[in-house]
Formats: C-alpha cells, sequence, structure tokens
C-alpha cells in the first residue's frame, strides 16, 4: 500500500498493487450501497420497471437459453425461439429483450443460473458492471500513460457519480455504456497511432450488440474525441488527411456494424417502425428558470430534471479548477469541457443525444467519464502548482461557491455539504508544500476526501427525506410478485394456452403473463409493434402510452376480437365484469375469473371485406362495429361488406361543480379535484362510451389559479405568497400531464392525459371509455380533475353500444373457425373447413416475420383490421401453418458472417510488419 502511494518510478512497473487496492475500496464502497438496501429490508430491484421488466428478462432470458442448450444437447439441434405469445398480445423475442438482456455479454451468466436464484444475479450483475467500467477506465487511463494514483482517484470518481448511484440501481444496464465507452476511445487511440484496429472494431461491436439506445450516444461520442484528438495529436494537417482518417475509421466502423448485425439489425430496422419515437416532443430553447439556478450545485450534489443525475464527487471540480489555472495546456479537455456543459444547458442537446426523441440527459454517464479523466491529468499539477495558478483556482472556488448556492432553490443539504467537501478538496490540492509536504500524504487525503464525498451522496440519495429505496421491491419478493398474479389460476382453466385474459384492477404487475407462461392483453416493454399501437389509437383505447398498456378496457368487440375468453377481477369487493363473462370459471383467494362462452378463437373467418379507405372515414364506434362484419384489408376477391350500425349517442348535459366552469368548450379548473357531472339519457342493455376527441391540458401557475376579483381582496402578504410560489413554480414540468378520473356507478376509471412535455409521450389524445354495461338508459357520470388548468377538447359525447348485434355478428364470426390448434416453437397449427371462400383472421399482430401455409403451399398473408392478419380461403377443409422468423435476421447473420471475414482479413493485415504496410499503403 505503501509502494501505491509512493511516487512511481517505471511506467512499465505491474499494475497488480492498483487492481488490489481499487477491489478492495469498490467492495467497501458497494457494501455500504448494498447496506442501505439490505437494513431497510429493500432489494435492489426498482419496483416500477424492475419488476415487469427488468428481473423478468433476465428469468425469461435464462430459462431461454437453458431450453437452447437442452436442445442442443438432447436433440442435437441448434434451435432459436423467436416468436412468444406470452408477450403482449405476441411478440418477437429478440427485439422485445434487447434492451434488457440479449446482446449483452454480462446475461449469459443466467444460463447458470437456477431461475429461483435470479434476483441474486440480477444485484451480483448490478455491482459487476459498475466494477468492470472501473477496470476499463483504468486501462483506458494506463494507456494513455497516467500514473496509478491519478487513474484510482479517476476511476472511482468515474463509477460512484450519480448516473451509477441514482439510475445504474433503478435500470442495470445503464452502466454498460461506461464499459464500453473508454474501450472505444482507447481503440481510436491505437488506429491514431497506426496501432492494430482489433480493440476499436471489437469494443463497438459489443456496443451495438449491447444496447443501440446507447450504443447511438457512444457513436456521437466516438465521433467528437475522434475529432479532438485529431487536432490534438497532428500538427500537420490538411483536409486530405482528415478525409483519409474518416475513411478509415468508417471502414472499422463498419465492420463492427456489420459483425454485431445478427442482432442489431433486426433491432433497429424494428425501432424505425414504433410509434414512441415518432411522436413530436416539447423541445423548449431553454429549461425552466430554476434548472440554471441548481446548475452548478447539482453538479457535485443534488440529481437536476430529465436525467440530469451529475453528482460527482467534489474532488472532481477541484480536478476542472486546476486544469482552468493552466495557461496554453490542456485545452482538448477544456473545450470538452464547455462543450458537455453547453450539451446540458441545452435542451435540443438533450434531444438530438436521446435519439430526437423527448428531451433527456441520459447521456451524462459520458460527461462522466470527461470530468474524471480531467482529474486524472490534474493529478500530477498537485505537486507542480504555482502561486498564480493557486490564486486563480482560489478564485474559481470563490466564484463557484457563490454561484453554486446564490439561489434559494438551490442551497439543499446536499448541495451545502457538496459545496464544503469542494472547499476541503481545494484546499487540501492547493496546500501540497506547505501543509503536505510529501505525495503519499497529499494522495492519501485527496483519496479520504473523495471517498467521503461518495459517502455522503449515497447517503443522501438513500435517505428517508428522498424516500429514494420506497420505490424498491422488498427482498426477495420481486419473483413472487410476479406469480402473485390471476396467471395460475387462469393457467388451470380449459384453452387457456390458445386464448388470452383480461383484467381490471387486479392490481398485479404487467409482463406477469411472460413470467407464467399464459396469455393476455397486457405489455410493458421500452419497444412495442407499431401495429398494436396504430390500432390502439384507432379504437381510441384509453392508455397514453403506445409502449405500456394493461387491458382493452372490457370493451366487449375489441375483447371478442382478440380472442379473449376469460376475465379477472380482485375476489374482495365489487368488481366490475364486462358484458358476456357471464359464468365464473374460478375462484381463489385473491381472484374471480370469469369466462365468456362466446369469446372467439385465435382464428375466425369473414365472408365479406372493407376496403381500408372505406374504414378510415368511420368513426371510431363504427369503426368497431365494422370490425365485426368485415375484414379490413386493402384489397379481396370477396364481397364488399354492406355495413350496418346501431350505437346511438346519448342526450346529456355538462354541470360544472365547486373549482372549475365550462366555457367556450373548455373546463377550466382553479383547484384541485374539481368535479364536473354528466347526465346522460341513453339507451338500455347497451355498453356506456365517453368519447373524448382532441383532449389536451395546460397546467395554470399558482397566480392564473387566481381570479383577478380574488387577487385584489388579498393582503400584501398574501400576493407576495402567491407570487413566491409562482416565482419557483416549473411550468415544463407541471405542463407535462393530468389525469381526469370518470366513474358511473361501481365503475370507475382515469384518463391519463400526457402533453408533448411528457417524456413517454405518444401524441394520443383521443380516448374512448367503456363504463361498462347496462340495462338502464339514464345515468350520471362524474369527471374529477386531479390538476389545475385549461381542459381543452374537440368534441366530448356519449355513445350507446347495444349488444345485441354484437352477440349475432360473433356466432357468425366463429362458425368456421381453426380448431386443433397447436402452438410449438416459431410454429402455430390447425385446421379449418369453410363453407364458401373466405378470408381467416388471426388474432395475432401482424409482424413481417410471419409466413402463411395453406394444406403445405405458402400463401399471401396480409395485415388485416389494422393490428392482426389473415389469408384468404377457398371452399374446403384446409390445414393452416403459421411459421415465424424475425426480419431481417438473416440478413444479420449474413452481414455478420461477411463483417467477421472482414475483420480476419484485417487481422491478417495487420500482421505484416509495419514497415512492409505503410510501403503497401503508399503503393495505393
Amino acid at each position: 500500500m505503501r509502494r501505491f502511494f509512493s511516487k512511481e518510478k517505471s511506467r512499465k512497473e505491474k499494475k497488480a498493487d492498483f487492481y488490489i487496492l481499487y477491489t478492495i475500496v469498490f467492495a467497501v464502497i458497494s457494501l455500504f450501497i448494498y447496506g442501505c438496501f439490505y437494513f431497510n429490508g429493500k432489494s435492489l430491484i426498482w419496483s416500477h420497471d424492475g419488476v415487469p421488466q427488468h428481473i423478468n428478462a433476465l428469468a425469461y432470458y435464462g430459462k431461454y437459453l437453458r431450453n437452447v442448450l437442452k436442445t442442443l444437447v438432447i436433440d442435437h439441434k441448434i434451435f432459436f425461439p423467436m416468436w412468444d405469445m406470452h408477450i403482449g398480445f405476441g411478440s418477437d423475442i429478440l427485439t422485445t429483450l434487447h434492451y434488457y438482456v440479449i446482446g449483452d455479454p454480462l446475461t449469459l451468466l443466467s444460463v447458470f443460473v437456477p431461475e429461483k436464484n435470479t434476483e441474486i444475479l440480477y444485484e451480483i450483475l448490478i455491482f459487476l458492471r459498475i466494477y468492470l467500467a472501473g477496470i476499463t477506465f483504468s486501462i483506458y487511463c494506463f494507456y494513455r500513460k497516467n500514473p496509478k494514483q491519478a487513474t484510482f482517484i479517476g476511476s472511482l470518481v468515474y463509477i460512484y457519480a450519480g448516473w451509477t448511484i441514482y439510475a445504474s440501481m433503478k435500470h442495470p444496464y445503464f452502466s454498460n455504456p461506461m464499459i464500453y465507452l473508454p474501450l472505444v476511445l482507447m481503440g481510436i487511440e491505437k488506429v491514431y497511432k497506426k496501432e492494430k484496429p482489433h480493440l476499436f472494431i471489437c469494443a463497438t461491436a459489443v456496443a451495438a450488440m449491447s444496447s443501440f439506445y446507447f450504443f447511438y450516444m457512444i457513436s456521437i461520442f466516438m465521433v467528437l474525441y475522434a475529432a479532438f484528438r485529431y487536432f490534438g495529436l497532428f500538427r500537420k494537417r490538411s483536409v486530405k488527411d482528415v478525409f483519409q482518417w474518416f475513411l478509415k475509421f468508417t471502414g472499422f466502423y463498419l465492420v463492427a456494424l456489420m459483425i454485431a448485425a445478427t442482432i442489431f439489425l433486426p433491432v433497429v430496422m424494428t425501432l424505425f417502425g414504433t410509434e414512441r419515437f415518432q411522436a413530436q416532443n416539447y423541445v423548449p430553447l431553454f429549461y425552466d428558470r430554476i434548472y440554471y439556478e441548481k446548475y452548478l450545485g447539482c453538479l457535485i450534489g443534488e440529481n437536476m430534471i430529465q436525467w440530469g443525475v451529475a453528482g460527482y464527487s467534489a474532488v472532481a471540480m477541484a480536478g476542472v479548477f486546476v486544469i482552468f489555472s493552466k495557461r496554453k495546456k490542456y485545452t482538448g479537455l477544456k473545450l470538452g469541457f464547455v462543450l458537455l456543459n453547453l450539451f446540458l444547458l441545452i435542451p435540443f442537446a438533450g434531444h438530438v443525444l436521446n435519439g430526437f426523441s423527448y428531451v433527456s440527459n441520459r447521456w451524462i454517464w459520458a460527461y462522466g467519464m470527461l470530468i474524471a479523466y480531467i482529474l486524472v491529468q490534474a493529478y500530477p499539477e498537485l505537486f507542480a502548482l504555482q502561486i498564480q495558478e493557486k490564486r486563480r483556482i482560489f478564485i474559481m472556488l470563490l466564484g463557484y461557491c457563490v454561484l453554486a448556492l446564490f439561489s434559494e432553490t438551490a442551497r439543499t443539504e446536499r448541495n451545502i455539504m457538496a459545496v464544503m467537501l469542494l472547499v476541503l478538496a481545494v484546499f487540501t490540492v492547493v496546500s501540497y508544500g506547505n501543509i503536505f509536504v510529501q505525495g503519499k500524504y497529499l494522495c492519501g487525503m485527496i483519496v479520504t476526501v473523495l471517498i467521503a464525498s461518495i459517502l455522503l451522496n449515497v447517503s443522501y440519495q438513500y435517505s428517508y427525506e428522498k424516500d429514494y429505496l420506497s420505490e424498491f421491491e422488498e427482498k426477495g419478493g420481486a419473483l413472487e410478485a410476479l406469480q402473485s398474479g390471476p396467471d395460475k389460476a387462469i393457467q388451470k382453466l380449459e384453452d387457456s394456452s390458445v386464448s388470452r385474459y383480461d383484467q381490471y384492477k387486479t392490481g398485479s404487475y404487467v409482463n406477469t403473463a411472460m413470467y407464467m407462461g399464459t396469455n393476455s392483453t397486457s405489455y410493458y416493454f421500452s419497444v412495442a409493434n407499431g401495429n398494436i399501437s396504430r390500432f390502439f389509437d384507432e379504437m381510441y383505447l384509453n392508455t397514453p402510452w403506445d409502449y405500456h398498456y394493461n387491458n382493452l378496457d372490457g370493451r366487449t368487440i375489441l375483447d371478442r376480437l382478440a380472442a379473449v375468453k376469460y376475465f379477472a377481477i380482485k375476489k374482495n369487493g365489487y368488481g366490475y365484469v364486462p358484458y358476456g363473462y357471464d359464468q365464473e370459471a374460478v375462484t381463489t383467494k385473491k381472484y374471480r375469473i370469469y369466462e365468456d362462452e362466446d369469446a372467439l378463437p385465435l382464428g375466425y373467418t369473414y365472408d365479406t371485406w372493407i376496403p381500408r379507405e372505406k374504414y378510415e372515414k368511420l368513426s371510431v364506434t363504427e369503426k368497431q362495429q365494422a370490425l365485426l362484419q368485415g375484414a379490413v384489408i386493402e384489397s379481396s376477391s370477396l364481397p364488399e361488406t354492406d355495413l350496418t350500425f346501431d350505437d346511438k349517442k346519448a342526450d346529456f348535459t355538462l354541470e360544472a361543480g365547486k373549482g372549475c366552469k365550462i366555457k367556450d368548450g373548455k373546463i377550466i379548473v382553479t383547484k384541485k379535484n374539481a368535479k364536473v357531472s354528466i347526465g346522460y339519457q341513453g339507451e338500455p342493455d347497451a355498453e356506456v362510451y365517453l368519447v373524448a376527441k382532441n383532449l389536451d391540458f395546460n397546467a395554470y401557475s399558482p397566480r392564473a389559479r387566481i381570479s383577478d376579483r380574488k387577487w385584489d381582496s388579498l393582503t400584501e402578504y398574501e400576493k407576495n405568497t402567491v407570487l413566491h410560489e409562482d416565482d419557483n413554480w416549473r411550468y415544463w414540468k407541471e405542463s407535462k400531464e393530468s389525469a381526469v378520473e370518470v366513474s358511473l356507478g361501481a365503475v370507475d376509471k382515469t384518463i391519463r392525459i400526457f402533453t408533448d412535455k411528457y417524456n413517454g409521450y405518444s401524441g394520443r389524445h383521443n380516448f374512448l371509455l367503456n363504463m361498462g354495461y347496462k340495462n338502464y338508459s339514464a345515468g350520471t357520470i362524474t369527471l374529477t380533475f386531479s390538476t389545475p388548468g385549461e381542459y381543452t377538447f374537440d368534441d366530448l359525447y356519449l355513445v350507446c353500444q347495444p349488444m345485441d348485434s354484437v352477440e349475432k355478428q360473433t356466432d357468425r364470426l366463429g362458425e368456421e373457425s381453426l380448431h386443433n390448434i397447436k402452438t410449438e416453437t416459431n410454429k402455430l397449427t390447425g385446421d379449418i373447413e369453410v363453407s364458401s371462400d373466405k378470408f381467416l383472421v388471426f388474432s395475432i399482430p401482424y409482424n413481417a416475420g410471419f409466413t402463411a401455409y395453406v394444406d403445405g403451399k405458402k400463401a399471401k398473408l396480409v395485415q388485416a383490421n389494422s393490428m392482426y392478419m389473415g389469408v384468404e380461403l377457398k371452399k374446403g377443409k384446409h390445414s393452416i401453418e403459421l411459421t415465424y422468423c424475425t426480419p431481417y435476421v438473416i440478413p444479420g447473420m449474413y452481414l455478420s458472417v461477411s463483417g467477421l471475414f472482414l475483420f480476419l482479413m484485417i487481422g491478417i493485415f495487420y500482421r505484416r510488419p509495419k514497415k512492409q504496410r505503410e510501403r503497401g499503403n503508399q503503393e495505393k
């Protein structure tokens, strides 16, 4: 240890002592972090995304890999399942789970871990990723010939910032780019030095396979880094030289993408078809004023909005002061620091770096590498600071402290403590030669302040005041939570393997069907089938997300078209049961499961069709009725459907309660939970729908909620209090969402309105709420508005949908339907007999990866009814087969093989002596 803190004499000295000390300190700090969770009875699994997505995907992937190996060992075949009916309405496995597990080399460890121990593996992987990030950062630093002490300090700054303390605990794979970035940048250094490009190609390929999302950011930063390093390394520059380097890097980059193409190509092509990344999000010119007031303090203290989780150790900022005190040195690092801070200060940069989606600074982990490396470079300068440089550091410290704590909103306890540690760190830095006369004592003091700063940030983040830990699942409870839904009971029911279930307020997690092996109507993953999203848009389904949905709102027509046979509600208390679910199939301690005996199977037939253009002109309630009468497709040889509709608009009146008023087609709400009553007179024996077209929301500030008349009656103190609240009010935050609770009798549902300021905004503003089947014709619906503001809409009306016609049309669709249905790996089979030419629709989401065979011959499979798919059948008996292969995976495999071949050729080329290579290049 003494040898570590002493001044290094040789660059070639073994690094064993470095990695021993790094491992020990990492273990101590990580145990402290883990203890914060453990002693509060918490796991490291975030309840919101961690249970339904992260650990669910890891457990699934482990089982998936074990099944692949089992098939290989027993059947001597390599067989990869590509489609799973248990994921949402049925989903591609690769493109759905890539963002979470597939492609990440570390998740391959799940193959060795029994499912029951997945939580242990999950938590180990969280810390393993952070540990490896420090290792790769140190490798980069050593390659750049930095001393061990500096590298050690920089590594701790890099891996224990706000990103890992906050973000990586919620999203474990958010640490992955921290592992890859140092290797990619080191690869760039090697290419510039005309060494082998193997590291650059391999690191880029692994990053591309691991996460398309973070790879996009890595690609941007590799370009910026290459540009900065070019001007830092070469004195003689020319356009020709720049172009040659550009071509070389582009070639290596493309080879890496080719190697990764088996995974990367299908994922990226699927991504282009999703709705989530096509929404037009709000991108302001600047952030809210409070963001800038808290900015400097938050760099070493509190978390900022829009994922600006900096929280770097105070020692890191001291390193920034040191390099800026040096004139005519470290120009590249200074410019890089200024540039990345500008990125943090301008919302448009967050928009671009987040894939031109919503504004987010999820790239801040890359800022962490810069600020950590700045400290690494600053460390040797601590032993040679001149008096003038120390004065500059002091002036920068003074200015930083004043600006960081000037605003009242920035003077939080965490920020103040961080600034105090910064003062101590700067005092330590400038004290060499006076208080600290030996380098080892200065190094020891810096490490002490660094660790204290890290532990302080950890303690504040996980404090009871922040309530961060409350968001995590109880220890050992994650997998139990996935098993606690109604799936166990549904598994035992007849036809549950070839039918779906819907639910209403069961309180269970989304995606439990994926874990349990049932078929549901719920889904929550970042990449979703765009055809499902567009169908939900057409049906005005009551969900504001395109990638997160819980049910089909109990709408009889939609349930039947989706082959929903069972419906789950909680056992205790009255639960809303939609029309048709008349028979109670099973009752457990927690749930009641009802069965619809008139449910349609996975394949049903139409004898007529509806042109897409004709369908598009219908109203939302007419569209869902049309789907029971004819198949909506582009063309067909069948007769065209003669559509009939029996939905009827209800007469209604609006009555505003206290705290709101209705004016000029707007509902103006000035108090939380203000109510509007809708009294209606409609039709009996019908489902009652509340339809809101283009429903939007704009929040009111505290001042805007008070009328001018009431304002004049307030005292000066009361006015100033309101103005103070108004001054700290954040338009961006407060205007991003609102909720309207809608109730009719025992049925209560919620419309969540997202505006373009919300991160998950999908552009959805049309909603239809099924308020249940009513055998009476009149009632009162109550709307409760959660947030003061202005609620606008193009139209608001009620529709009654009689069920008699629905029953008849459902019977007709099911008369000649698919039977003997069997689902196998990447295959679905069944038999059918039709009395005339008909169109068979599969209630499976359309995907270009499917191929249909009728009687062993390939048939034309087309998109039908917006969301589903189908084939045209001739009169007679038929055997039907659907097979699936992930779109673009085969071309991706060819590209990967080609990429590996090119990589091999590059390797052979670089095995030649350097002079011979250079001679060959000159001849070319």
